[in-house]
């Protein structure tokens, strides 16, 4: 079973350090880890939509309504990290007229609800599939290779080889989440009859 700590713990043992059994231990490597860590499992989650780190909800409108411009506003997730979709209206498929917009920690929007898909950060890595586990200690060889060696050369190499890693897994992931498909009312193919 995958943890934070497994994954440090990989990493660490990549480049020739004892592995940790908890950020609290006393020591520079935990220390470096427990620093490190959370933002690169943050950010690594944030660049693509991974399926195991994907929520619904239905938001409800804050009491304050917006200054202007918009009918409600809606609190986002204290575990939110990225946006995937607003009702059925992927945000990589939205246009400029689309009726929502991010603002801070709201989303501004019509109506009494709100639908939303979004990327959450989601800590139990034993949950993560089996190359974003993989992905996730190269990520962390690369951030740690500078300040555990002094070595510019090897952070370069390790970075390289992670950017490699990271294109693999998300095209598997990607294989997993089923392209939208066009309703029958889509002005194109309606267009072709």
């Amino acid at each position: 079973m995958s943890s934070a700590i497994n994954i440090c713990s990989a990493a660490l043992l990549q480049l020739g350090k004892s592995p940790i059994s908890s950020f609290e231990e006393p020591g520079d490597l935990a220390r470096i880890c427990a620093n490190i860590y959370p933002f690169e499992r943050d950010s690594i989650l944030r660049e693509h939509i991974w399926n195991c780190a994907v929520k619904r909800v239905v938001l409800a409108p804050l009491a304050q309504s917006p200054v202007f411009g918009y009918r409600s506003q809606f609190g986002l997730p204290g575990d939110f990290l990225r946006l995937v979709s607003v009702g059925d209206v992927r945000v990589d498929m939205a246009s400029e007229t689309s009726s929502w917009r991010v603002m801070g920690r709201n989303i501004m929007a019509p109506g009494s609800a709100l639908s939303i898909e979004y990327v959450y950060r989601n800590e139990d890595e034993s949950t993560w599939d089996a190359k974003l586990q993989e992905l996730m200690i190269a990520r962390m060889l690369w951030k740690l290779a500078y300040p555990l060696t002094q070595s510019a050369s090897l952070r370069d190499e390790l970075k390289s080889e992670y950017a490699a890693l990271a294109k693999m897994a998300r095209s598997i992931d990607s294989q997993e989440d089923p392209s939208q498909s066009l309703s029958d009312d889509f002005t194109l193919l309606t267009g072709r009859y």
